[in-house]
Order: structure tokens, then C-alpha cells, then sequence
């Protein structure tokens, strides 16, 4: 089974609790998010302090399409009790710390089940089967604490700060565990979430890289295969390599080739429309899709691709030819040369001897445009390479 950290789909913290409109003015970005997520992956699971990250997905996918997720246990949450921050002391020191209401009232405190209602609470007037969705978010939900992260991933974060391009040797400080970092008063207390400028703000720098630090640790805890972080952090900052990558432009340059829209600009919750999406990713044409994905450790130039999309588009006959014909048609047809070496072998390994069978990754595809076609799924904008990243 194939799992991922999601963090990118989490309703971020925030102190006032406007975190829920924050996160539906990501709305294109979710939906991309989470249908990328879907196509990969066989359960995603979403770290959240509280539940309004569920209800902002039950308000962007529709009721009906996030109770379909969570009965087939497509999605899960993991909750991550109480909040991570930096806090400083009275003198110039500071650390991480978790935050926590040690009456337990607040819902990123509360046991799991009055969590829950408290969320849902907050859009209990749209819902037309709360007890459901209740019930089935209980069921689909772990509850761990922060304090337990932390734990784990504090002096690696530390030391990850401390070899990035943000690290100045005057926030070092004798105890190994506190630093000294401007922007924060004493007796100050910045929580994760709010507002965060991790290019420019070293407290934020920091919170970040605890924030990812963290996603790596509950991706080994719950055996998932990559983590998709709220930040795209290693973009900009000179830590060390990711553990744990994902290969989504690789996967929507496959899709962008076949004219299958991003669904970015999509309502997803009118007409059954997410419905459809959903079951098209539990397919057993989507789970043979996943197996090729993840098998390829590197994927070739576009162009490569654009020739397979070629083959499979214009020789609808070619199943019904022998292996070594196809090589010669095509090999000679494209303009292939013994010199060519990579793009030969490519042709020679997938296309031919996988693109053809039963568990291709050409039928999800085709269900996948298909369905764009159907449902009225095609994009209202041109694509965006920059938006494409959630």
C-alpha cells in the first residue's frame, strides 16, 4: 500500500482560528493537492492540531464526496495534539516548545471525539449528515501527541538550521537546545502558522524545518512512502538532502501531454463531479498506474514521453502486432538510431514491453481524459507552471 504525509492539505493553525478561511482561499491548491495525492497514493493522511482541516475539504470537495473518502479509507487524520512554537524566556534564549491547554477545552487539546464535533461544529449549519461524517472521522483518525514529535525532531532541526543559508553564529548559545534568534520579545511566544516567512524570519526558519522534520518522522511512524510538507523548503534552503520526495511534476507533465486538466479551476463539488474523480483512482487500472509510477526511479526528457503518447495515440492496431515489429515500425518511423542509446532503450523497455499490457499505465490515463471529457472536467484556464505546485 501506498501512503503519504500530506501536510500541504492542512488547515495551518492559527491563533484567532481563522485558519479555515486561510485554507479555503487555497482552494485551487487543495483540490490539485489532494487529486495528486489520490492518483498516488493509496491513503493519505493529513496531519491537523483540530478538525477544521476537515471541514475545509468537506466544504471544497462536497459532503457527499468527503464521506466516500473517508468510508473507503482513502483519507485519514492524524492528530497531532496541542501546538508547536518558539518561546522566549526572560533572557535572550529561546527554544521550541509545545503549547497546550492543560484543562484540555480547546479543540487542539480536547480527546479526539470532542475535537471532532467542536470542528464540525463550525459548519453544522451546511451539513445535512454530521452523525456520519462524525462517526466515520472518528474511525479514520489517530490522535498523537506534539510533545512526542518534538521529542524526536528537535535537535535535528537545530542542526538543520544550523547549516542552512538563514544561520548566523551569534544565535548559537551554550545549551544545545536553545538559541538566540531576533524578532521575538521576551516572554514571547510565536506559534507555528502564523503568518510564517521562512525566507526572511529566522523563528519562522526554524519552525519550519521542525514542521518538515516532523512530517519525515510520522512518515516512517505510519510506513508512508514520501511526505508532501506545507513549504516546499528545500527550495531555498541549503539543509541537507530530502529524505523523503515526491515526483508530482513529473507525474502532471505526464498528464499535461495527454490533455488531462490539473482540476485546479474545477468545482469539484457540483454534479457528482468528485464523485467520479474518486472512483476513477480506485480502479485497478489506478493501482497498476501507482506500481509503474513509483517503480520508475527517474523519468526521461518530455519529449520522450510526447513520442509514447505518439505511439499509443496513432497505432491503435499495435497490440494486435508482434513486440519486434512494433520496434522496427517505431524505432525507424521516429527517427531512432543505434546512437541514440537512452531514448532507444526507453522505447525498446517500456514502451513496448509494458505500455502494452494489461497493467499499463495507458488505461488510467485513458479513463483519466476521458472522464475530463464527460464530466466537464476541462480546465476554464490556461496552465500555470507556478500554480501547479501546491
Amino acid at each position: 500500500m501506498y501512503k503519504t504525509i500530506a501536510s500541504r492539505l492542512t488547515a495551518r493553525f492559527q491563533v484567532d482560528g481563522s485558519h479555515l478561511h486561510h485554507y479555503l482561499r487555497r482552494r485551487s491548491l487543495v483540490k490539485r493537492a489532494i487529486l495528486e495525492d489520490l492518483i498516488l497514493h493509496d491513503r493519505v493522511l493529513i496531519p491537523t492540531p483540530d478538525f477544521l482541516t476537515a471541514d475545509g475539504l468537506i466544504l471544497i470537495l462536497g459532503e457527499r464526496g468527503m464521506i466516500e473518502l473517508l468510508e473507503s479509507e482513502r483519507i485519514q487524520f492524524v492528530r497531532t495534539r496541542s501546538t508547536l512554537g518558539f518561546v522566549r524566556g526572560k533572557g535572550e534564549d529561546g527554544g521550541l516548545v509545545v503549547f497546550g491547554d492543560p484543562n484540555r477545552k480547546r479543540p487542539q487539546d480536547a480527546d479526539l471525539d470532542e475535537s471532532i464535533r467542536a470542528g464540525l461544529g463550525v459548519i453544522k449549519g451546511k451539513l445535512k449528515e454530521k452523525r456520519i461524517l462524525t462517526d466515520l472521522l472518528l474511525k479514520n483518525s489517530v490522535d498523537i501527541e506534539t510533545s512526542e514529535i518534538l521529542a524526536a525532531v528537535c535537535r535535528e532541526s537545530i542542526a538543520d538550521f544550523k547549516k542552512s543559508a538563514m544561520w548566523r553564529p551569534r544565535f548559537a548559545f551554550p545549551n544545545p537546545d536553545l538559541l538566540v534568534l531576533p524578532g521575538i520579545k521576551k516572554m514571547q511566544v510565536k506559534v507555528i502558522g502564523m503568518n510564517p516567512d521562512p525566507l526572511s524570519n529566522f523563528v519562522d526558519t526554524l519552525l519550519e524545518l521542525a514542521s518538515y522534520n516532523s512530517d519525515l518522522y510520522l512518515a516512517e511512524k505510519f510506513d508512508c512512502i514520501n511526505a508532501g510538507p506545507f513549504f516546499p523548503i528545500g527550495d531555498f534552503l541549503r539543509i541537507k538532502a530530502l529524505r523523503v520526495g515526491g515526483k508530482s511534476d513529473a507525474l502532471w507533465s505526464l498528464f499535461e501531454i495527454n490533455d488531462i486538466p490539473d482540476f485546479s479551476d474545477v468545482n469539484l463539488d457540483e454534479d457528482n463531479r468528485f464523485s467520479g474523480l474518486h472512483k476513477v483512482t480506485l480502479s485497478t487500472k489506478a493501482s497498476s498506474f501507482r506500481k509503474w509510477f513509483h517503480s520508475r526511479e527517474n523519468w526521461s526528457e518530455k519529449e520522450i514521453l510526447k513520442e509514447y503518447l505518439s505511439v499509443i495515440q496513432e497505432i491503435p492496431w499495435a497490440q494486435k502486432l508482434p513486440t519486434r515489429i512494433l520496434r522496427f515500425i517505431t524505432i525507424t518511423g521516429l527517427g531512432f538510431v543505434a546512437g541514440v542509446g537512452q531514448a532507444a532503450s526507453f522505447v525498446d523497455s517500456f514502451i513496448f514491453d509494458r505500455a502494452f499490457r494489461k497493467d499499463s499505465p495507458k488505461f488510467f490515463i485513458d479513463d483519466l481524459r476521458q472522464l475530463a471529457k464527460t464530466k466537464g472536467l476541462q480546465q476554464d484556464a490556461p496552465r500555470d507552471a507556478a500554480s501547479r505546485r501546491p
